[in-house]
């Protein structure tokens, strides 16, 4: 079966068929009018399978039978049959995501009441035993409350936020700290904050763009960027001149995100103010760094096609260049744009990872390009397996 005929039974099944139904469905398409002995050598369908299968299609309304012996079957034209099948699937899918969205809205009001009661009837501040007040350094373990930790300081910014991060190499078993998930699920409390008047700078290495945030990364946040990987040694939010955030470095795993110190000191606050400035003065703005970025991606585009990758590869790479970490069906849906269909695009995406063009975060499954600059030193060196294509 050639590869587009896979991709409409893959597409068949999605309207109500089931695997041998659809193959037996475009060979009667193709070939005219079969009988069922005809079918099984022409679909690839087992003999025994072949008479339910044919009974199946003509109730489903995909076929018809001539009163002849042998019973012969005919496709009913896709015009007449495709619609009431797409109607009948989209309206069990809607019903469903009804259900979903109604069960959700149950949870969350439930989730609201709670919150709501705990607010209104617990007290506002944590105590010691002896009524001192609570400790001003906190150690917070696992990433979904460092997470939590985070959002909170953003939430209470008044005047001004700085943070300092740098993102893990593309491809490494080590995890996005939750630092660069304000990127990509909790940006609505840093635009929130961006709209309450508080100013922002992030400063980061030059390598996150493309991988990490993409071509079309923004401002504001204010952002600069360091070139070289010892210039970041540590990894810490500030805000308005007392509270910081320490993202530690896991001494077992090596990475970040599994243990924070949370201070609120205008003393310690001033001390990592001090290093924020000293840095920030020698890092270069976003104008600066964005245009060569853009431009190693272009030459990684050129190098791919002059090595033979198709078309819909430098279109995946190009586009996952652009968004930085994504999912993969917001990459695929992106690209469809520029019409790559589906299956082409989810073949593209792992042929791309067999390369090491593009690599899946092992942790929440994000697609991101490799760094540019690497790739290209590799196709100068000619260590670009193409080989893998075919593995």
């Amino acid at each position: 079966m050639g590869e587009n005929e896979d991709v409409n039974v893959a597409r068949l099944q999605k309207l109500g068929l089931n695997l041998y139904e659809s193959k037996a469905y475009l060979a009667l398409l193709s070939k005219g009018t079969l009988t069922a002995k005809d079918l099984g050598r022409s679909a690839s369908i087992p003999q025994s399978r072949t008479y339910d299968v044919l009974e199946s299609l003509t109730e489903k309304g995909f076929a018809v039978s001539t009163p002849t012996s042998p019973t012969a079957y005919a496709a009913v034209s896709p015009s007449r049959t495709l619609g009431s099948h797409y109607s009948s699937e989209k309206k069990k899918v809607q019903e469903r995501a009804a259900k979903v969205q109604e069960e959700a809205a149950e949870e969350l009001e439930s989730l609201s009441e709670a919150y709501l009661a705990l607010t209104k009837e617990l007290p506002t501040a944590a105590r010691g035993e002896a009524g001192a007040p609570a400790a001003e350094v906190w150690v917070i373990q696992k990433r979904e409350n460092i997470e939590n930790a985070m959002v909170t300081m953003i939430q209470e910014a008044k005047r001004e936020l700085l943070r300092i991060t740098k993102p893990p190499e593309p491809g490494s078993r080590q995890p996005f700290d939750p630092f660069y998930i304000v990127g990509m699920e909790d940006r609505r409390f840093v635009f929130d904050a961006l709209e309450r008047g508080v100013k922002m700078r992030w400063l980061s290495l030059s390598r996150e763009i493309p991988s990490f945030v993409g071509l079309d990364v923004t401002e504001p946040p204010e952002r600069r960027y360091l070139e070289d990987e010892a210039d970041v040694t540590e990894k810490f939010y500030l805000a308005d001149g007392k509270d910081v955030l320490l993202n530690l470095r896991d001494p077992a795993s090596l990475g970040y995100g599994t243990v924070a110190l949370v201070m609120r000191s205008k003393a310690a606050s001033s001390i990592f103010r001090e290093h924020f400035d000293k840095m920030w003065d020698r890092a270069k703005p976003l104008k600066e760094v964005l245009p060569g970025a853009k431009s190693l991606v272009e030459d990684v585009c050129s190098g791919l096609r002059e090595l033979g990758l198709a078309k819909a590869d430098v279109q995946l790479f190009r586009a996952s260049a652009m968004y930085g970490a994504t999912a993969q069906d917001e990459l695929v849906s992106e690209v469809a744009k520029r019409k790559v269909n589906t299956a082409d695009a989810a073949a593209s995406i792992e042929r791309l990872i067999q390369l090491g063009l593009m690599h899946r975060d092992p942790t929440f499954k994000l697609l991101m390009v490799e760094n540019p600059a690497k790739i290209i030193d590799s196709i100068k060196k000619g260590s670009v397996d193409l080989g893998a294509r075919a593995r």
